[in-house]
């Protein structure tokens, strides 16, 4: 198997052999440029993820703050290193003062800011021209899409506000491309893989254990609750912070993040759920309480306002209305809530106020909250969740790990110019698998008891096996015979099939002149996309409640560019995503029986399997579907300006499907033939829950200055 640093020890050989051969400084080049890039807000709002608790309302951010203070300086180096070969390097220096999270500061590895843009060395072997090292390989020609580009990933700390160019990130390849003698073109290219790189979802991220008590074990365990995850807010402050991202490490709203207290109020159920008066922590299980029926406890029977007791008519009719309750350590009755027992609600709120940087309960009638996504989640299945931790991990492809692709370039006796493409390769986008772990790493098995109805909720309970321990959770604080568990969120890269086609050509019309057609589309195999489980969510099965299934999917773009009034470029574009595999099945509960099966109450609302929309779900939005067949619409104009035309205006609108809009409006002037400045407005608007709609607090004016040299 090809491995990356071979190419790095053939670019060096390559560089040897040239220096020994045929070196000459005097033929090398150093150009580059300064420019400082600053963008302020144009509008009040808060940014995904910024919020410091469930209900905070407060306005973080003011029109006129600074969200970018970028200065860089780039070299470009070029000269031949041996005859018929050259070598070209990019460098560049980079700061951001404003930048949240130190992966986005300064200069960092894979990303758009890298110290080490490219590096490469041109030469030839035969009929092939070779290019070897660090590098980009640009196949599509879609404007603000990339389709046919299928081999370097993206940086999307902007979302798409920089130009490709600039949001390409370089890897290290070998590409290989030779002329036919019918003036075709056939190209191979072995490539690094890497990520595409999102605010909230990258390198920088905290892989250390996140918890908040003390795990302190043996006899009666001591718990002290710590105040704060380890870790929280990943990126928190950044602009362009999507839901779904959020959804995942966001501070307030990052399952990452909330798993800890989870873990913590589970501690807190076993205390409180052992009988008045004992000193010891048994949990929920069935051997700390003379009536097993308190593990078919539920969420959201627990989280009612003015019920004692409505957690299931053979509790009640073992127990009387409520009568366990005043067994349980909460504290002795008299005095307790005005004296009388607590309600379910009141028990509930007190161990959820605990936690100011989670959103676990929120009493309003919209289902946005942990607890109430989990309101079928059984106290027997908290017992497992005990003193739990998390921890979200980074697995990349190892040195021995490639992408391979292929085109061909013609053109048609007519005119037409086509291209077709195949890649194998691990597609940048992450996934996310969400697993249970051991202390030691090893996943665990999660085990679902016989679905049962309580009365009032239809669920089950779960319990964690395998690895290193007999038992995880409640139960092991009296006996040690198991220990916390950890959900892992783990970040890979999973490899796709990728066929692709593009093709272009020119019409002549008598209004227009010459109008380009030109289309390009691919077809990717084994795609992985967010499938929510949202009665498995219900019951607290929380890694089958979000996966990443294999699928496939066809994209593809038909655009139009023309020439109109004078020199002004318009080109339009239709874009479609179309999800072949997409899974929508609203009456499917975590049993694969029917929702609105008779016996089941209050069920349907947290219920169904479906694809969701990974740049937008939220617990905010019911974990948005996605949409099966998503468009786009774009308008791109482009037009010079000035007596000698030294300057430039250039303005994309993209509509999206679901509400969404961005517009980009920027302005390019040559000040001097050394001195350009720049100015860009983006505004975001629409649907809060589109992808570009929910950007609307970042929309943004930006001032840049350029000065090149020589």
């Amino acid at each position: 198997m090809f491995k990356k640093k071979y190419l790095g020890l053939a670019i060096a050989a390559t560089l040897a052999a040239g220096s020994a051969q045929a070196f000459n400084a005097e033929s090398f080049t150093v150009s580059g440029y300064v420019k400082n890039e600053t963008a302020a807000l144009t509008k009040d709002g808060t940014f995904n993820g910024q919020e410091t608790s469930a209900t905070d309302t407060t306005t973080h951010n003011s029109s006129g703050d600074i969200i970018k203070s970028e200065s860089s300086v780039k070299l470009f180096v070029n000269g031949d290193v041996s005859e018929g070969s050259s070598m070209h390097a990019e460098l560049l220096l980079h700061n951001d003062s404003k930048a949240k999270g130190s992966h986005f500061k300064n200069s960092d590895s894979y990303t758009q800011s890298e110290f080490l843009r490219e590096l490469y060395i041109d030469t030839s072997a035969n009929d092939w021209d070779l290019r070897l090292g660090k590098q980009q390989v640009v196949w599509g020609t879609a404007d603000g899409a990339k389709f046919m580009d299928m081999i370097n990933p993206t940086d999307y700390r902007e979302m798409a506000q920089n130009v490709m160019a600039e949001s390409r990130i370089p890897v290290w390849m070998l590409s290989a491309e030779k002329y036919l003698e019918n003036g075709a073109n056939i190209q191979f290219v072995i490539s690094q893989p890497k990520q595409n790189t999102f605010a909230g979802l990258n390198d920088d991220i905290n892989q250390s254990n996140r918890s908040n008590a003390d795990l302190t074990a043996g006899g009666a365990a001591t718990l002290a609750y710590g105040g704060a995850v380890t870790g929280i807010g990943h990126d928190q402050g950044n602009p362009f912070i999507l839901k779904g991202v959020d959804t995942i490490t966001g501070q307030t709203n990052g399952f990452v993040n909330i798993v800890p207290d989870l873990g913590t109020v589970a501690a807190l159920f076993g205390r409180a759920f052992s009988l008045n008066g004992q000193s010891k922590v048994g949990g929920l299980n069935a051997a700390t309480h003379a009536n097993s029926a308190t593990i078919g406890f539920t969420v959201g029977a627990f989280n009612s306002g003015t019920t004692l007791a409505g957690f299931g008519a053979a509790f009640d009719a073992a127990n009387g209305a409520g009568g366990d309750f005043t067994t349980l350590n909460f504290g002795n009755n008299a005095g307790f809530y005005g004296g009388g027992v607590p309600t379910g609600q009141q028990a509930l709120g007190g161990f959820a106020a605990m936690f100011p940087s989670s959103n676990l309960l929120n009493t309003d009638a919209a289902i946005n909250s942990t607890f109430e996504y989990m309101d079928r989640t059984s106290f027997g299945t908290f017992d497992a969740f005990a003193y739990a931790t998390s921890e979200y991990k980074i697995v990349e492809p190892d040195d021995a790990d490639t992408n391979l692709a292929f085109r061909f370039k013609d053109t048609t006796s007519n005119g037409t110019n086509y291209s077709l493409a195949y890649s194998y390769n691990y597609d940048p986008n992450p996934v996310i698998d969400v697993s249970w772990r051991d202390q030691a790493g090893n996943k665990l098995t999660v085990n679902r008891g016989a679905a049962f109805n309580t009365g009032d909720r239809f669920t089950s309970v779960l319990t964690l096996s395998g690895g290193s321990q007999a038992a995880y959770g409640g139960k092991a604080i009296d006996d040690a015979t198991g220990t916390a568990a950890i959900l892992r969120f783990e970040q890979t890269l999973e490899r796709v099939h990728n066929l692709g086609a593009s093709a272009d050509f020119a019409i002549e019309t008598d209004s227009f002149g010459p109008v380009v057609i030109r289309t390009e589309g691919v077809y990717t195999k084994d795609a992985r996309t967010p499938v929510i489980d949202r009665g498995a969510l219900s019951i607290g099965d929380l890694p089958a409640a979000l996966k990443m299934l294999k699928g496939d999917k066809f994209k593809y773009v038909i655009g139009a560019d023309v020439s109109v009034l004078t020199d002004m470029m318009m080109s339009a574009q239709f874009i479609q995503e179309r999800n072949l595999d997409f899974i929508d099945n609203p009456d499917q509960d975590f049993d694969g029986s029917s929702c609105s099966a008779a016996g089941r109450v209050a069920v349907a609302a947290n219920c169904g399997v479906y694809t969701a929309d990974f740049a937008s779900m939220h617990l905010t939005n019911g974990l948005k579907k996605g949409i099966e067949n998503k468009e786009f619409y774009s308008l791109f104009l482009s037009k010079p300006f000035g007596a000698s035309g030294e300057g430039r205006w250039n303005n994309i609108l993209m509509l999206e499907e679901g509400g969404g809009r961005w517009n980009r409006f920027d302005v390019e002037y040559s000040i001097t033939n050394d001195l350009i400045g720049t100015v860009e407005y983006n505004k975001y608007w629409g649907d809060d829950n589109s992808q570009f709609g929910q950007l609307e607090a970042a929309s943004n004016i930006q001032l840049g200055l350029k000065y090149l040299f020589e």
